[in-house]
């Protein structure tokens, strides 16, 4: 029997392994779309059957375990409940958490970023396990959040499973994970054009026909799954048909100059949090957003859970002024203090609800002003959700597709563009503030490295960051030309060969200190060999004037013997005084010093501290600016405009790290 099963096995499992091997072969090719197209789809059914799941456990615990009337109607609860729910789970869930080794506690949107990018979205089983059951708990006990976060992460497991199962290579699963997430956010909210530009805009950060047609794929899936389960409705029952006038475009510019700058402020409290409760153990901060849901939701239980309920009823114009305002409120403190404190809930839906709630405002402000008809509260409440979630995500492609979703009304296009363009232009133009998600991994000093969505490669020229303070020398030169480029301190010093081509490049100070050494050996030499030369002329001349003296002395002694005899002998010049004197007087320092600088040349090649470059037009992008890196295989680029004359002035020096945090900051 056991060989039969090993022969069946045989049989079966060698062309199966032949079939595997030659599909990762094919993956591993930019062009095999067909392959990671059905591969998608497999990806975005598993991930959608995550997400039915995640969603039937949390709403059947809320119905049959919290005797909850439907799904998120908190309000229900007597107000103890609402008070003790939060701040108890919240501490069980701390608890919990605390327990846990410090790798499995990363979940959530983060923790998909980090993974996709650093380590070729391989997402460990344990983590999504803890993700699936923390999100369910988490949002059964009222906390501020959404179900997109736990379904993002859960999306891309499931793609990373499939592929790293097969053993696919690193480019197909990170589309694959890809495909995950944009089924998940489909089948979240029944929006499947938003899944895909989410996936794309957020996580991926790239736009590919190899990535874009499997994501589109996957994310059909996933909405088709989750119709099937929960019906074709959208998340929110909101229908609007709102033909759009030119007096409305001041209104629409005040609701999105209001959202930009709640969005802004979001932001920057989730990062005082994070900043404030760095060091706090994980218990602390959970029970410190459980006891901040628990007080709060007591006295406005409308922000405990999602808050789709809430939605509804904000559209429907069903509350006061009043009322919207404090729920507003409530819900942006809450939101932003609940994601600063890293709890394991999405993080998309209290931004609906905030947008909603805003938008929602000024339509009811207007309505009870007779501006509007009753039906077009709907209309500013939508414009709201997608304002607040651009500018808030700095995602407006995804935004706007998601605003046209959820309305099914082409009338919103326009409105909805400008109100996601100027709040998104707000919050990172005039406060300064990045994606939210970009945000919380900064604050955690976890930036992921790579190109952002809005400062890309390909947009950002090289101009822009050069070192412009830099000098320029031909090798080999003399010491005077390689002191004159070091006159006004450049942070660069460039070498070019004799056909002007960028040799390679010096910093100024192991430039400096080359110099100095180079010099003042070479002046001490010249100065030996000139002393050395000196001492041999006055030897020479001393002996010929000995000489001469000689022959003349014989005659005197001839003629005079008896004199001189008696006067005691001849005197003898003081030889070391007159070689002293000459040797100090006989040689012009400043001249030998300038000769020295002509005369001697070197090769700054040779100098510690010198790094091979390359030229590079001026005009390249930061993406055509690393190609050439990688062709040259070189670190260093010199720019300059290489489209005119080859004799162009060099304008400036960019390093490979240069190159990198210029797209990782901007």
């Amino acid at each position: 029997m056991t060989a039969l099963l090993a022969r069946i096995q045989d049989w079966f499992g060698r062309p199966l392994n032949r079939f595997i091997e030659r599909l990762r072969l094919r993956l591993a090719q930019p062009d095999a779309l067909l392959q990671v197209t059905l591969l998608g789809l497999i990806a975005g059914l598993l991930a959608a059957l995550l997400v039915v799941a995640f969603r039937l456990a949390l709403e059947g615990l809320q119905v049959y375990g919290l005797g909850l009337p439907g799904a998120e109607r908190y309000e229900s609860l007597p107000a103890e409940w609402r008070l003790l729910l939060p701040i108890l789970g919240a501490l069980v869930l701390g608890l919990a958490f605390h327990l846990l080794p410090f790798g499995m506690r990363n979940v959530g949107v983060g923790h998909v970023i980090i993974r996709f990018h650093r380590f070729g979205a391989d997402m460990p089983w344990q983590n999504a396990v803890v993700q699936f059951v923390a999100g369910v708990w988490g949002l059964l006990i009222g906390l501020t959040g959404g179900r997109e976060g736990p379904g993002i992460h859960l999306g891309a497991f499931s793609g990373s499973l499939l592929g790293h199962s097969l053993g696919l290579p690193n480019n197909s699963v990170r589309t694959l994970s890809g495909c995950g997430v944009a089924a998940a956010i489909s089948a979240a909210f029944n929006t499947p054009l938003a899944g895909v530009i989410f996936a794309l805009e957020v996580v991926i950060k790239q736009y590919t026909l190899a990535s874009f047609l499997p994501v589109i794929l996957a994310s059909s899936m996933g909405a088709l799954l989750a119709t099937t389960v929960f019906g074709p409705e959208t998340l929110f029952t909101i229908e609007i048909h709102h033909q759009m006038s030119f007096w409305e475009v001041p209104t629409l510019l005040a609701l999105g100059l209001t959202i930009g700058a709640m969005a802004a402020g979001y932001i920057q409290i989730v990062e005082g949090t994070i900043a404030r409760s760095w060091n706090w153990p994980v218990w602390a901060r959970f029970t410190a957003a459980g006891v901040a849901t628990g007080i709060i939701g007591f006295w406005v239980p409308e922000i405990l859970g999602i808050g789709h309920d809430t939605t509804d009823l904000v559209a429907a114009a069903e509350l006061t002024l009043g009322a919207l305002l404090i729920i507003a409120v409530a819900k942006w403190l809450l939101a932003s203090v609940t994601v600063g404190l890293g709890l394991p809930i999405g993080t998309i839906a209290p931004v609906l609800m905030i947008g909603a709630v805003v938008g929602g405002t000024l339509g009811s402000l207007l309505y009870r002003l007779d501006q509007i008809p009753l039906n077009d509260v709907a209309f500013y409440t939508v414009l709201g959700m997608g304002a607040m979630m651009g500018a808030t995500l700095q995602a407006p492609l995804a935004a706007l597709a998601a605003v046209l979703e959820l309305t099914s009304d082409t009338g919103a296009i326009l409105p909805a563009m400008i109100t996601i363009v100027v709040s998104g232009l707000v919050s990172r133009m005039v406060f300064g503030k990045s994606g939210l998600y970009d945000a919380i991994l900064r604050a955690n000093d976890q930036q992921m490295p790579g190109p952002s969505l809005w400062f890309n490669g390909d947009n950002i020229g090289v101009s822009s960051i050069i070192e412009r303070r830099v000098a320029e020398v031909s090798c080999p030169c003399n010491l005077a030309r390689f002191e004159q480029a070091l006159e006004e301190k450049p942070a660069w010093l460039v070498i070019r060969d004799e056909n002007r081509q960028a040799m390679g490049v010096i910093r100024y100070a192991p430039a400096r200190a080359a110099f100095d050494q180079i010099f003042n050996q070479a002046l001490f030499d010249a100065q030996t060999r000139a002393e050395q030369a000196a001492r041999e002329a006055d030897a020479e001349a001393q002996a010929g004037q000995a000489s001469a003296e000689g022959q003349q002395g014989t005659a005197d002694e001839a003629a005079h013997t008896p004199a001189s005899t008696a006067e005691g002998g001849t005197e003898t010049p003081d030889t070391a005084e007159t070689d002293s004197a000459e040797t100090g007087t006989g040689i012009d320092m400043e001249a030998l010093a300038n000769q020295v600088r002509e005369e001697v040349r070197f090769d700054p090649a040779e100098i510690s501290g010198f790094y091979q470059a390359a030229d590079v037009e001026v005009g390249y992008t930061l993406t055509q600016a690393q190609r050439v890196m990688r062709e040259e295989d070189v670190g260093v680029l010199v720019a300059r405009r290489m489209l005119g004359s080859p004799q162009a002035r060099t304008l400036g020096v960019m390093t490979a790290a240069m190159l990198e945090q210029a797209i990782v900051e901007r």
